[in-house]
């Protein structure tokens, strides 16, 4: 089902619905990949526009407990700025 988006806040571009992939992070301690999250896309700037059912199937899938797919090692790095 294609929803339907506004045009883009930002540059007021068309958008329209593609899947993306989403890094989810949920406080300090939760990093989730999730793939074919349908969003809509501004064809000029490529902000991002997600609509409400969909990050709450963000939110679901990044708490299941279901086996994954596939689990990533992700390096963390620290900034210093002098």
């Amino acid at each position: 089902m294609k929803r339907r988006y506004n045009p883009c806040h930002y540059c007021n571009g068309k958008v329209t619905e593609r899947p993306v992939v989403v890094d989810y992070r949920w406080g300090s301690n939760l990093l989730a990949v999730i793939e074919n999250v349908p969003a809509g896309v501004c064809e000029i700037c490529g902000e991002r526009y997600f609509k409400a059912e969909v990050v709450k199937a963000m939110e679901r899938a990044a708490h299941s407990r279901a086996k994954t797919r596939q689990t990533v090692t992700v390096p963390v790095r620290q900034l210093k700025v002098a």
